[in-house]
């Protein structure tokens, strides 16, 4: 027994935010809460003028520099009230449309965002119209109907979510994403690279988080190393955008042990997700491999590395060491010592944190405990 929600309408290809105006003028909206960060000014511009052109006015909210916290959204919600706004466009990567979301879903549910985020508050009516556009391939933010929070009174970084805050329409425009920078392609694609492996090994895998899944791991393998090489290759960027998207579909099946320990850790020590993910991915396949042998085999089928005839166990082996060597290919990290900053850990801390922000997530493969929470915390060290 299993659910999925997607979102209403996918747009994909070059210059498809052109049609952003036309969509919203159709449901006849009229003032846009206008989420997006700091990194392209051009774009927003660009999306602004097309706006004002349509007779459609909006409301700038920069404000979200970084992983949303409370604050953000908290604000966020009063600003959407005072501006009058009667729906939400999100332009930017995972933070933005994180944020985007939570705000969107507040704005007709009201209270405060801690009150979702710790407290479990119903949402109860019908957020506002949503249309999200990524502009990084990674997050699958655009496809999820979760948004990852930091609280800024316990530190913890925790999800909200519920099935109306998932996008109604998602843009997938690929010049949007074109020269990002290579550590950020890098991060965002690992990012992407583990929601579609750990969601296919979930023990709450369904027949279509499977079909995504392996999608994704196969758009990713030809893409990644493309788009960090050759940051203006627009269809290596296209690909990324759909593997980011499919990885982002398939995580409704759940997430496992990597990104147990990567989530909460990245608040810990302020680390970019997609860099915590990058290091704790290839741990998590090996503590899981004699649990789910067959579905790595299948996953080194998707990335290019099985040999036909070769044991399962063998093939497994080989998706392990073809992510740990595309890890490496794009530079991404495979430790938690440079962000420590010469401190030492406090695995305590950090195992008491894992419990308190995701160690109700059951569906990782193997059993995990506070003992293995321990142990992969000391192997990414």
């Amino acid at each position: 027994m299993w659910e999925m929600v997607n979102n209403r309408r996918i747009l994909f290809g070059e210059n498809r935010i052109d049609e952003i105006p036309g969509i919203l003028q159709w449901y006849g909206l009229k003032k846009v809460f206008f989420a997006t960060g700091n990194s392209n000014p051009a774009l927003r511009e660009r999306i602004g003028n097309a706006l004002e052109a349509a007779g459609i006015t909006y409301f700038v909210y920069n404000r979200i520099k970084g992983e949303p916290d409370l604050h953000v959204i908290n604000n966020g919600r009063d600003l959407f009230l005072a501006e009058d706004c009667d729906c939400t466009l999100a332009v930017g990567g995972g933070s933005v449309i994180d944020a985007a979301k939570a705000i969107n879903m507040m704005a007709t549910n009201g209270g405060l965002a801690e009150e979702y985020q710790m407290s479990g508050r119903a949402v109860t009516t019908l957020p506002p119209f949503f249309i999200a556009v990524p502009t990084t391939a990674g997050t699958g933010a655009e496809a999820t109907k979760v948004s990852v929070v930091k609280n800024n009174y316990n530190g913890l970084k925790k999800s909200m979510y519920h099935t109306t805050m998932i996008a109604d329409v998602t843009i997938l425009d690929p010049l949007v994403t074109v020269g990002m920078p290579k550590r950020l392609t890098a991060a965002t694609g690992m990012d992407a690279l583990s929601h579609a492996i750990e969601s296919y090994v979930s023990l709450n895998a369904t027949p279509i988080s499977e079909m995504n899944g392996l999608q994704s791991i196969r758009l990713i393998k030809r893409s990644l190393e493309k788009a960090c090489a050759h940051p203006e290759d627009v269809k290596a960027r296209a690909d990324m955008l759909l593997g980011s998207y499919f990885g982002g579909c398939a995580i409704s099946a759940g997430i496992g042990i990597a990104h147990i320990m990567a989530q909460p850790i990245g608040a810990m020590y302020d680390i970019p997700h997609g860099d915590a993910c990058s290091i704790f991915l290839p741990l998590a396949m090996e503590f899981n491999l004699d649990n789910a042998t067959k579905k790595y085999a299948d996953i080194a089928e998707a990335l290019g590395v099985a040999v036909h005839g070769a044991a399962d166990r063998d093939n497994a082996m080989r998706a392990i060491e073809e992510v740990k060597r595309i890890r490496t290919s794009i530079g991404a990290p495979d430790s938690l010592k440079s962000y420590l900053a010469g401190q030492v850990a406090d695995l305590d801390f950090m195992v008491e944190t894992v419990k308190k922000t995701t160690g109700h997530i059951t569906c990782n493969p193997r059993k995990v405990d506070e003992q293995v929470y321990r142990q992969i915390f000391e192997l990414a060290l």
